[in-house]
Order: C-alpha cells, then structure tokens, then sequence
C-alpha cells in the first residue's frame, strides 16, 4: 500500500490533499506542530500517522519509510505577509529539512506545491515555458525553493513534480480569503465597494486539485514543473454576483467604487497541456456546483 508523508496536512490545501489520499486507500503521515489546530482535520484525523515537529520529527519520518512526500506546507501566505521577507526566507530552512529526510529515507517521488506568484505580473493563459519573474517576496522564495528542489532532485536522482497552482477555492479556506470574506461581509452587512469586477479568472475548486494530486501520487509522471489551474476563467463580477444571488440576494455590490490596483492582472489562467498530456484529460466540477458546496461546507448557508 502506497504511503506519503504530507507536511501542511492541517493546512487548506494540505487537509483536502488527506482527505482524498485517505479515500484512496493511501496511508498518510501527517507532519504538524504540537500547537498546529487540526480542525480542517477533525473528520478523518484518527486515519491519520501524526507526526509533531517538536518530537524530533526527522528520524521519526525516516523510521515511517514512506514512498512519497507531499510539501504543502509553507509560513507566510497571509496577503500581510507576502512582502516578509523575512517570514518567507525561514521556508528555504524548513525545506531544507524536509529534502535531508528525502535523501535519508530515499523517498522516491517528491511533490511540492509551487504558486502563480512566481510569474509575476502576466495575462493570458500560461504555459511552463512563460518566463518567471516575480515581483514579491513571497514569489520570490517559491522560485528559490523551486531552484533548490530540482537541483536535489537531479543529484539525488529522486522524482520530482512542482505543482505551480492558480487561483484555488473551496471548503474550510482561511476567513479572510476572498470567497469567506465576501460571504461574511454579505451576511453581516448591506453593501461592499468593489472595483468593477472585470478581471478573469479561471478558478479551480479544490476537490479538484486534492484529485489531480492523487492521479500524481499514483501514476508515473516525469520529473518538471506542472501548471494546475481551472479550465473556465470567470469575471470576478460573475463570481461575486453568485454568491451574493445564493447569500443575500438583496446586499449591494458597488461595481466601480474603487479603482484596480496598480499592474492588476485582468485575465490569468494556467495552460494545463503538459499535465494533461501526463495523467489524462480532468473532468473539472462545475464552477456554480462548486461554489454551492464551498458555501454550504463553509456554514455560509
């Protein structure tokens, strides 16, 4: 039976990735801080190997002899702390850990979750082949750790797959991200001012990406960076106008009453020919199916 270890298991991205490999049959090790809550968790957590950094968590993974790593862990993906730098460089420190237990226990599959960010300011729909050029520190340090990863990967001859997400939504997503903000805003007021809304998007629901990341897991892919993103970009005006349609349909949306923020990108999605050309043609959720399911496992309805 296949085992990964899943650092960020308790993150949003990390939970679904469990959750899903757990369905699978796949047995996780979960790596977490003693104070880490597992609330994204609680349904599945007595599935789950847990592992606390605290307790000398190097030997402890060697000693589990998993197949595959999963990194979803990362500090610092706040909007207040993308521009830390010094919150974003301790990620090459930890990283640098989770490599020295890959080269112990001579994992042979290694995936890490990779972000948009790296890009920097671009329109369009993107391939790998797009040049990087990041224009923030939180950017910045997933293309350093990328330069890192590959070239451990190539010396120590271990599999590697850099999963460069787009925009991602879905149940138990942080409270101040876009979807819950806006759902609680609605809830608890009248109105919101928006800028017009006119930026598109090709959003991917999570469930979604937690099931390309499994076809990953279990399926021979070669080593190299993947763009993971949706396959219908939407307005952010449409997105905004469904959850107010299903929240409150009588709240007001004030289109236009902020201006964009400079270099704001108005249309981005991630060109997924590589990874399809891997692991087959995805069947995507349906976006409005979706955004019904994230409100619901959200508590918003």
């Amino acid at each position: 039976m296949l085992k990964v270890i899943i650092t960020g298991i308790t993150g949003f991205l990390g939970s679904h990735i469990a959750e899903r490999a757990l369905a699978e049959n796949i047995i996780v090790i979960g790596l977490k801080r003693k104070s880490s809550s597992i609330w994204r968790c609680e349904h599945f957590k007595e599935r789950v190997d847990w592992v606390n950094i605290e307790d000398g968590y190097e030997d402890i993974l060697v000693r589990k002899s998993a197949d595959i790593l999963i990194h979803a862990a990362w500090m610092g993906v706040e909007a207040k702390d993308r521009d830390n730098w010094v919150e974003q460089t301790k990620n090459i420190t930890f990283f640098s850990e989770i490599l020295t237990i890959v080269k112990r226990s001579k994992i042979e599959k290694v995936i890490c979750l990779g972000s948009q960010a790296e890009y920097g300011f671009m329109e369009g729909a993107i391939s790998e082949e797009a040049s990087t050029g990041a224009n923030g520190a939180y950017g910045a340090v997933k293309l350093a750790s990328l330069h890192l990863f590959r070239s451990f990967s190539e010396i120590y001859q271990t599999k590697w797959i850099w999963l460069r997400l787009f925009s991602v939504f879905g149940e138990n997503e942080g409270s101040n991200w876009l979807i819950p903000s806006l759902a609680a805003k609605m809830q608890s007021g009248v109105e919101f001012d928006l800028t017009l809304g006119e930026q598109r998007y090709a959003y991917l629901y999570v469930k979604d990406f937690a099931e390309i990341t499994c076809r990953i897991l279990k399926q021979e892919i070669v080593s190299g960076i993947y763009n993971v993103s949706g396959d219908e970009p939407r307005s952010l005006k449409e997105m905004v106008e469904s959850i107010r349609n299903i929240i409150k349909p009588d709240f007001r949306l004030n289109f236009g009453a902020l201006a964009y923020r400079p270099n704001q990108s108005m249309y981005l999605e991630g060109d997924m020919t590589k990874l399809t050309s891997q692991i087959g043609k995805f069947n995507f959720t349906n976006f409005n199916v979706a955004l019904l399911a994230t409100l619901k496992g959200s508590k918003f309805i």
